[in-house]
């Protein structure tokens, strides 16, 4: 079947496809915060930082910052974790936040990323990543997602474990996501 999309198809389609995204970036705020002129740079850049990982989703909702590490803590709502299955949703927000440190300025002054997450119970899930390899794999397709599936190291509450397991014996996690996948066979529950 050959379909042909005349010009000012196509030009209604893309101006549509724009909006959307203009819309979504609207929803999201400003890309820096307004910050006040008499700050040093330091905590300008902190500020920033800070920013742009909870403004790649509300669900990243407290940024703690110790000297050249983070702390994120990840509280999706219920909603959330209803809709889809939890593990998928955890990995594309927290690769989109990894994203957002990177890519702010000072960001890449961070070389450690501990995200705690609430899954079941506050903080059930622990993800560490070392973001040096980040540079190295964001440029791929789906880059992002692919360096959230391998943290450093991952630490589970008993019940967010086998969750995760039940979770990636489905064949479409171990398409998307074979490296966690690939770990969380193999890993134990390290908490109640």
């Amino acid at each position: 079947m050959n379909v042909q999309i005349g010009g000012a198809t196509l030009a209604v389609i893309l101006t549509g496809m724009l909006i959307v995204l203009g819309v979504n970036e609207c929803q999201r705020g400003p890309l820096n915060p307004d910050i006040a002129d008499d700050i040093s740079d330091e905590q300008k850049s902190w500020l920033t930082v800070e920013h742009r990982i909870k403004r790649s989703d509300p669900a990243l909702a407290e940024v703690i910052r110790d000297q050249q590490s983070l702390t994120v803590l990840y509280r999706p709502d219920a909603a959330a974790q209803d809709s889809e299955p939890w593990v998928d949703h955890m990995l594309r927000v927290v690769g989109h936040g990894l994203a957002a440190l990177n890519s702010a300025p000072g960001g890449k002054q961070y070389t450690q990323v501990t995200i705690k997450a609430r899954m079941l119970a506050d903080d059930d899930v622990e993800l560490v990543y070392d973001m040096q390899g980040f540079d190295a794999i964001k440029t791929q397709q789906g880059g992002y997602v692919t360096f959230a599936s391998m943290p450093r190291s991952m630490v589970f509450s008993r019940g967010a474990l086998t969750r995760a397991q039940d979770y990636c014996r489905g064949p479409s996690a171990r398409g998307f996501y074979p490296e966690f996948c690939e770990r969380i066979g193999a890993a134990t529950a390290l908490r109640n």
